[in-house]
Protein backbone atom coordinates (compact mmCIF):
# COMPACT_ATOMS: atom_id res chain seq x y z
CA UNK A 1 0.00 0.00 0.00
CA UNK A 2 1.14 3.54 -1.08
CA UNK A 3 2.14 5.60 2.24
CA UNK A 4 2.24 9.14 2.22
CA UNK A 5 3.88 11.32 5.34
CA UNK A 6 3.74 14.58 6.22
CA UNK A 7 6.39 16.07 8.89
CA UNK A 8 4.29 18.62 10.35
CA UNK A 9 6.32 21.72 12.43
CA UNK A 10 4.84 23.60 14.60
CA UNK A 11 6.42 27.02 14.52
CA UNK A 12 7.19 29.44 12.70
CA UNK A 13 10.90 29.51 11.81
CA UNK A 14 11.60 33.00 11.00
CA UNK A 15 12.23 33.46 15.18
CA UNK A 16 15.26 31.87 14.49
CA UNK A 17 16.62 34.39 11.77
CA UNK A 18 19.44 35.98 12.94
CA UNK A 19 22.33 38.77 12.05
CA UNK A 20 24.06 35.32 11.26
CA UNK A 21 21.38 33.69 9.27
CA UNK A 22 19.09 35.53 7.25
CA UNK A 23 18.08 32.76 4.88
CA UNK A 24 14.61 31.82 5.94
CA UNK A 25 14.75 29.03 3.52
CA UNK A 26 18.13 27.52 4.97
CA UNK A 27 17.01 27.73 8.64
CA UNK A 28 13.78 25.62 7.15
CA UNK A 29 16.03 23.15 5.58
CA UNK A 30 18.20 22.51 8.29
CA UNK A 31 15.66 21.57 10.59
CA UNK A 32 14.52 18.05 12.22
CA UNK A 33 11.62 17.86 10.55
CA UNK A 34 13.21 18.49 6.98
CA UNK A 35 16.26 16.83 7.93
CA UNK A 36 14.10 13.55 8.92
CA UNK A 37 11.92 14.13 5.27
CA UNK A 38 15.23 13.96 3.56
CA UNK A 39 16.65 10.75 5.71
CA UNK A 40 13.31 9.11 5.01
CA UNK A 41 13.48 9.78 1.04
CA UNK A 42 17.12 8.63 0.87
CA UNK A 43 16.51 4.85 3.16
CA UNK A 44 12.69 4.69 1.65
CA UNK A 45 12.46 6.78 -1.75
CA UNK A 46 8.81 4.84 -1.96
CA UNK A 47 7.81 6.62 0.66
CA UNK A 48 5.87 9.92 -0.50
CA UNK A 49 6.88 12.81 1.97
CA UNK A 50 5.88 16.55 2.67
CA UNK A 51 6.81 19.28 4.63
CA UNK A 52 4.64 21.42 6.11
CA UNK A 53 5.18 24.43 8.87
CA UNK A 54 3.48 27.95 9.55
CA UNK A 55 4.87 31.09 9.37
CA UNK A 56 4.16 34.48 10.38
CA UNK A 57 6.06 36.35 8.12
CA UNK A 58 3.98 34.73 5.05
CA UNK A 59 0.63 36.21 3.87
CA UNK A 60 -0.20 33.44 1.57
CA UNK A 61 0.80 29.72 1.23
CA UNK A 62 4.46 29.24 0.08
CA UNK A 63 5.36 25.91 -2.13
CA UNK A 64 8.85 24.76 -2.99
CA UNK A 65 10.47 21.22 -3.63
CA UNK A 66 13.50 20.31 -2.91
CA UNK A 67 15.54 16.64 -2.54
CA UNK A 68 12.43 15.24 -4.50
CA UNK A 69 9.68 16.90 -0.76
CA UNK A 70 7.35 19.45 -1.20
CA UNK A 71 7.15 22.05 1.12
CA UNK A 72 4.44 23.86 2.17
CA UNK A 73 4.21 26.59 4.03
CA UNK A 74 1.60 28.01 5.46
CA UNK A 75 0.30 31.84 6.82
CA UNK A 76 -0.36 31.93 10.45
CA UNK A 77 -3.77 32.88 11.78
CA UNK A 78 -2.16 34.33 14.68
CA UNK A 79 1.33 33.83 16.34
CA UNK A 80 1.82 36.00 19.66
CA UNK A 81 4.09 34.61 20.72
CA UNK A 82 7.30 31.30 19.71
CA UNK A 83 4.72 27.99 20.25
CA UNK A 84 1.74 29.53 19.78
CA UNK A 85 1.49 30.05 15.93
CA UNK A 86 -1.95 28.79 14.73
CA UNK A 87 -2.42 28.66 10.87
CA UNK A 88 -6.56 27.46 10.51
CA UNK A 89 -5.09 27.16 6.60
CA UNK A 90 -2.40 24.34 7.66
CA UNK A 91 -5.22 22.16 9.75
CA UNK A 92 -7.94 22.66 6.90
CA UNK A 93 -5.19 20.99 4.13
CA UNK A 94 -4.55 18.37 6.76
CA UNK A 95 -8.51 17.37 6.57
CA UNK A 96 -8.12 17.68 3.12
CA UNK A 97 -5.44 15.16 2.87
CA UNK A 98 -7.46 12.94 5.51
CA UNK A 99 -10.11 12.71 2.79
CA UNK A 100 -7.97 12.21 -0.05
CA UNK A 101 -6.00 9.25 1.11
CA UNK A 102 -9.58 7.44 2.05
CA UNK A 103 -10.58 8.44 -1.54
CA UNK A 104 -7.57 7.40 -3.01
CA UNK A 105 -7.06 4.22 -0.46
CA UNK A 106 -3.15 5.25 0.82
CA UNK A 107 -1.76 5.14 4.28
CA UNK A 108 -1.39 8.46 5.69
CA UNK A 109 1.01 9.39 8.53
CA UNK A 110 1.02 12.72 10.42
CA UNK A 111 4.33 12.96 12.31
CA UNK A 112 4.24 16.01 14.36
CA UNK A 113 7.41 17.60 15.23
CA UNK A 114 6.68 18.60 18.43
CA UNK A 115 3.20 17.62 20.45
CA UNK A 116 3.28 19.96 23.30
CA UNK A 117 1.87 23.01 21.53
CA UNK A 118 -1.26 24.93 20.11
CA UNK A 119 -0.64 22.98 16.83
CA UNK A 120 -0.15 19.52 18.09
CA UNK A 121 -2.85 19.48 20.61
CA UNK A 122 -5.16 20.86 17.74
CA UNK A 123 -4.11 17.85 15.68
CA UNK A 124 -4.31 15.20 18.18
CA UNK A 125 -7.43 16.53 18.86
CA UNK A 126 -9.43 17.16 15.69
CA UNK A 127 -7.90 14.19 13.91
CA UNK A 128 -8.56 11.35 16.10
CA UNK A 129 -8.24 7.77 15.23
CA UNK A 130 -5.57 9.10 11.77
CA UNK A 131 -2.03 7.68 12.38
CA UNK A 132 0.03 10.48 14.45
CA UNK A 133 3.80 10.18 15.81
CA UNK A 134 4.49 12.64 18.28
CA UNK A 135 7.80 14.07 17.84
CA UNK A 136 9.58 15.82 21.46
CA UNK A 137 11.78 18.82 20.85
CA UNK A 138 12.07 19.19 23.84
CA UNK A 139 9.07 20.93 25.18
CA UNK A 140 7.49 20.67 28.67
CA UNK A 141 3.94 19.52 29.33
CA UNK A 142 1.62 22.63 30.64
CA UNK A 143 1.93 22.41 34.38
CA UNK A 144 5.94 21.73 34.07
CA UNK A 145 6.07 24.62 31.73
CA UNK A 146 4.60 27.26 34.48
CA UNK A 147 6.77 25.47 37.45
CA UNK A 148 9.48 26.46 34.59
CA UNK A 149 8.77 30.18 34.37
CA UNK A 150 7.65 32.23 37.93
CA UNK A 151 6.73 35.28 35.20
CA UNK A 152 3.94 33.24 34.14
CA UNK A 153 2.09 32.18 37.29
CA UNK A 154 -0.63 35.19 36.50
CA UNK A 155 -2.06 32.48 33.62
CA UNK A 156 -2.23 29.33 36.05
CA UNK A 157 -6.02 29.04 35.31
CA UNK A 158 -4.94 28.66 31.86
CA UNK A 159 -1.89 25.70 32.13
CA UNK A 160 -4.34 24.01 34.42
CA UNK A 161 -7.13 23.91 31.25
CA UNK A 162 -4.06 23.20 29.04
CA UNK A 163 -2.68 20.44 30.92
CA UNK A 164 -6.52 18.68 31.44
CA UNK A 165 -7.11 19.17 27.58
CA UNK A 166 -2.97 18.06 26.49
CA UNK A 167 -4.37 14.53 29.62
CA UNK A 168 -7.25 13.68 26.97
CA UNK A 169 -6.03 14.44 23.81
CA UNK A 170 -2.41 12.62 23.99
CA UNK A 171 -4.05 9.52 23.72
CA UNK A 172 -5.09 10.17 20.31
CA UNK A 173 -1.31 9.94 19.09
CA UNK A 174 -0.33 6.16 18.33
CA UNK A 175 3.67 6.71 18.81
CA UNK A 176 6.09 8.84 20.99
CA UNK A 177 9.67 9.37 20.99
CA UNK A 178 10.88 11.60 23.62
CA UNK A 179 14.08 12.88 24.15
CA UNK A 180 14.67 12.69 28.38
CA UNK A 181 13.71 9.81 30.80
CA UNK A 182 11.49 12.96 32.64
CA UNK A 183 9.16 13.01 29.31
CA UNK A 184 9.05 9.09 29.20
CA UNK A 185 8.31 9.23 33.22
CA UNK A 186 5.48 11.86 32.24
CA UNK A 187 3.70 9.62 29.32
CA UNK A 188 3.56 6.37 31.51
CA UNK A 189 1.70 8.69 34.25
CA UNK A 190 -0.55 9.44 31.47
CA UNK A 191 -1.02 5.66 30.52
CA UNK A 192 1.35 6.11 27.39
CA UNK A 193 4.49 4.28 28.32
CA UNK A 194 3.72 1.11 26.02
CA UNK A 195 3.96 4.00 23.04
CA UNK A 196 6.70 5.66 24.22
CA UNK A 197 10.53 5.14 23.51
CA UNK A 198 13.74 7.62 23.51
CA UNK A 199 14.35 8.54 20.07
CA UNK A 200 16.16 11.14 18.74
CA UNK A 201 17.22 12.81 15.75
CA UNK A 202 20.33 11.03 13.48
CA UNK A 203 23.58 12.04 12.22
CA UNK A 204 25.19 10.98 8.78
CA UNK A 205 27.90 8.42 8.36
CA UNK A 206 30.60 11.30 7.42
CA UNK A 207 30.74 11.75 10.98
CA UNK A 208 32.39 8.03 11.72
CA UNK A 209 34.68 9.18 9.19
CA UNK A 210 38.64 8.82 10.57
CA UNK A 211 40.58 12.06 10.51
CA UNK A 212 44.06 12.20 12.66
CA UNK A 213 44.13 14.78 15.58
CA UNK A 214 47.14 16.00 13.96
CA UNK A 215 46.42 16.14 10.37
CA UNK A 216 43.03 18.14 11.55
CA UNK A 217 45.26 20.72 13.87
CA UNK A 218 47.40 20.91 11.26
CA UNK A 219 44.91 21.85 8.38
CA UNK A 220 43.07 24.16 11.13
CA UNK A 221 46.96 26.08 11.92
CA UNK A 222 46.28 24.52 15.17
CA UNK A 223 48.93 23.98 17.89
CA UNK A 224 49.61 20.33 17.92
CA UNK A 225 50.72 20.73 21.95
CA UNK A 226 47.87 21.94 23.17
CA UNK A 227 44.79 20.29 25.24
CA UNK A 228 41.50 21.37 22.97
CA UNK A 229 38.26 21.88 24.03
CA UNK A 230 34.94 22.12 22.25
CA UNK A 231 31.71 24.08 22.33
CA UNK A 232 29.09 23.47 19.59
CA UNK A 233 25.88 25.68 20.31
CA UNK A 234 23.88 28.57 20.25
CA UNK A 235 25.56 31.53 22.55
CA UNK A 236 23.03 31.84 25.90
CA UNK A 237 22.46 31.73 29.25
CA UNK A 238 20.64 28.31 29.16
CA UNK A 239 23.72 26.68 27.32
CA UNK A 240 25.93 27.42 30.58
CA UNK A 241 28.36 29.74 29.02
CA UNK A 242 28.71 31.59 31.92
CA UNK A 243 29.74 28.81 33.93
CA UNK A 244 31.89 27.65 31.42
CA UNK A 245 34.12 31.04 30.76
CA UNK A 246 34.65 31.00 34.89
CA UNK A 247 35.88 26.90 34.39
CA UNK A 248 37.99 28.34 31.72
CA UNK A 249 39.31 31.23 34.53
CA UNK A 250 40.08 28.47 36.69
CA UNK A 251 41.85 26.16 34.14
CA UNK A 252 43.75 28.70 32.70
CA UNK A 253 45.84 28.82 35.79
CA UNK A 254 45.99 25.14 35.80
CA UNK A 255 47.23 24.32 32.46
CA UNK A 256 48.20 26.73 29.83
CA UNK A 257 47.85 24.44 27.29
CA UNK A 258 44.01 24.01 27.65
CA UNK A 259 42.13 25.92 25.32
CA UNK A 260 38.23 26.51 24.22
CA UNK A 261 37.08 26.74 21.09
CA UNK A 262 33.57 28.14 21.21
CA UNK A 263 31.77 27.52 17.65
CA UNK A 264 28.04 29.20 17.37
CA UNK A 265 26.17 32.02 17.70
CA UNK A 266 23.46 33.53 19.41
CA UNK A 267 21.85 36.45 21.28
CA UNK A 268 24.18 36.79 23.95
CA UNK A 269 27.47 36.08 22.25
CA UNK A 270 28.50 39.68 22.14
CA UNK A 271 27.62 39.82 25.93
CA UNK A 272 29.74 36.64 26.65
CA UNK A 273 32.74 38.13 24.78
CA UNK A 274 32.84 41.25 26.72
CA UNK A 275 32.65 38.66 29.58
CA UNK A 276 35.79 36.48 28.28
CA UNK A 277 37.49 40.01 27.99
CA UNK A 278 36.71 41.15 31.78
CA UNK A 279 37.88 37.85 33.15
CA UNK A 280 41.18 38.09 30.63
CA UNK A 281 40.74 34.62 29.47
CA UNK A 282 43.60 33.76 27.10
CA UNK A 283 42.70 30.06 26.02
CA UNK A 284 39.77 30.72 24.70
CA UNK A 285 38.35 31.59 21.04
CA UNK A 286 34.81 32.25 20.12
CA UNK A 287 34.74 30.93 15.97
CA UNK A 288 31.44 31.96 15.23
CA UNK A 289 29.07 29.92 13.05
CA UNK A 290 31.25 26.89 11.52
CA UNK A 291 29.17 23.77 9.48
CA UNK A 292 30.07 21.26 7.22
CA UNK A 293 33.72 19.74 7.08
CA UNK A 294 35.33 22.27 8.49
CA UNK A 295 32.87 21.71 11.85
CA UNK A 296 34.53 18.20 11.22
CA UNK A 297 37.89 19.60 11.01
CA UNK A 298 37.29 21.11 14.43
CA UNK A 299 35.61 17.27 16.10
CA UNK A 300 38.59 15.62 14.84
CA UNK A 301 41.21 18.31 16.33
CA UNK A 302 39.70 17.97 19.71
CA UNK A 303 40.06 16.53 22.70
CA UNK A 304 36.40 16.68 24.64
CA UNK A 305 33.35 18.49 23.72
CA UNK A 306 32.18 20.37 26.96
CA UNK A 307 28.52 21.41 27.07
CA UNK A 308 27.08 22.56 30.07
CA UNK A 309 23.55 23.34 29.43
CA UNK A 310 20.37 24.05 31.95
CA UNK A 311 18.18 23.57 29.37
CA UNK A 312 18.94 20.68 26.46
CA UNK A 313 16.45 17.34 24.36
CA UNK A 314 19.09 14.84 23.15
CA UNK A 315 21.79 17.12 21.62
CA UNK A 316 23.02 15.80 18.30
CA UNK A 317 26.09 17.43 18.96
CA UNK A 318 26.83 14.82 21.45
CA UNK A 319 26.36 11.81 18.96
CA UNK A 320 28.43 14.00 16.53
CA UNK A 321 31.46 14.25 18.92
CA UNK A 322 31.10 10.72 20.03
CA UNK A 323 31.05 9.29 16.39
CA UNK A 324 34.05 11.65 16.21
CA UNK A 325 35.80 9.48 19.15
CA UNK A 326 35.54 12.44 21.68
CA UNK A 327 34.29 12.36 24.79
CA UNK A 328 31.92 14.06 26.50
CA UNK A 329 31.33 16.76 30.04
CA UNK A 330 27.46 17.21 29.63
CA UNK A 331 25.35 18.54 32.48
CA UNK A 332 22.77 16.52 34.00
CA UNK A 333 19.81 17.85 31.78
CA UNK A 334 17.34 16.48 29.26
CA UNK A 335 17.84 13.32 27.66
CA UNK A 336 21.72 13.45 28.34
CA UNK A 337 21.61 11.12 31.09
CA UNK A 338 20.55 8.74 28.24
CA UNK A 339 23.44 9.05 26.39
CA UNK A 340 26.18 9.28 28.48
CA UNK A 341 27.40 6.22 29.80
CA UNK A 342 29.32 7.32 33.05
CA UNK A 343 33.07 7.18 32.54
CA UNK A 344 32.89 5.12 29.59
CA UNK A 345 31.85 7.44 26.50
CA UNK A 346 31.66 11.07 29.03
CA UNK A 347 31.11 12.37 32.21
CA UNK A 348 27.79 13.74 33.50
CA UNK A 349 28.38 17.08 35.96
CA UNK A 350 26.19 19.46 37.49
CA UNK A 351 24.30 22.29 36.37
CA UNK A 352 25.52 25.33 36.79
CA UNK A 353 28.84 24.49 38.66
CA UNK A 354 31.96 25.72 37.36
CA UNK A 355 33.60 23.77 39.60
CA UNK A 356 32.32 20.78 37.93
CA UNK A 357 33.04 22.18 35.04
CA UNK A 358 36.57 21.94 35.92
CA UNK A 359 36.59 18.38 37.96
CA UNK A 360 35.03 16.98 34.42
CA UNK A 361 36.94 18.36 31.65
CA UNK A 362 40.57 17.64 33.92
CA UNK A 363 39.26 13.99 34.12
CA UNK A 364 38.35 13.20 30.38
CA UNK A 365 41.43 14.94 29.51
CA UNK A 366 43.53 11.81 31.04
CA UNK A 367 41.59 9.64 29.07
CA UNK A 368 43.87 7.17 26.67
CA UNK A 369 42.79 4.90 23.85
CA UNK A 370 39.24 4.74 24.94
CA UNK A 371 36.48 3.40 22.13
CA UNK A 372 33.57 6.28 22.05
CA UNK A 373 32.76 6.06 18.70
CA UNK A 374 31.19 2.30 19.16
CA UNK A 375 28.52 4.75 21.08
CA UNK A 376 27.06 6.86 18.65
CA UNK A 377 26.50 3.54 16.20
CA UNK A 378 22.81 3.58 17.51
CA UNK A 379 22.15 7.39 16.20
CA UNK A 380 23.04 6.52 12.86
CA UNK A 381 20.11 7.81 10.51
CA UNK A 382 19.99 4.43 8.77
CA UNK A 383 18.69 2.99 11.98
CA UNK A 384 16.82 5.81 13.40
CA UNK A 385 14.54 5.67 9.88
CA UNK A 386 14.19 1.72 10.19
CA UNK A 387 12.15 2.35 13.10
CA UNK A 388 10.70 5.72 12.31
CA UNK A 389 8.86 3.85 9.08
CA UNK A 390 7.94 0.23 11.43
CA UNK A 391 5.65 3.18 13.74
CA UNK A 392 4.45 4.06 10.31
CA UNK A 393 3.56 0.50 8.97
CA UNK A 394 2.54 -0.76 12.54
Amino acid sequence: MKIRVIQIAHVSHSFFLSENEKDLKKIILSDWYSRTSQQLKKFCPEIEIECWCPERLYKKEVNFVECGIKFRIFPVTFSPMYGLDFSLKMLSALKDEIKKSKQENYKLVFHLHEYHNLHGLLIASFFKGQKIIGQHHGGSWPMKHLAESKKKKWFFPFFILAQIWENKVLKNINYFYALSQDEIDYLKKLGLGSKARFQTMGIEDVYFDKLDKNKARKKLNLDLDKKILIYIGRINELKGIRYLLDAMKKLQDFDKKIELKIIGFGPQEKEFQDYAKRLSLKNTEFLGSIFGERKLDYLSASGALVLPSSKEGAPVVIMEAMARNLPVVVSNVGGTPLMINNGKNGLIIKQKSSEDIVRGIKKVLTWKNKNIKKYAKIYKWEKIIKNTVEDYLA
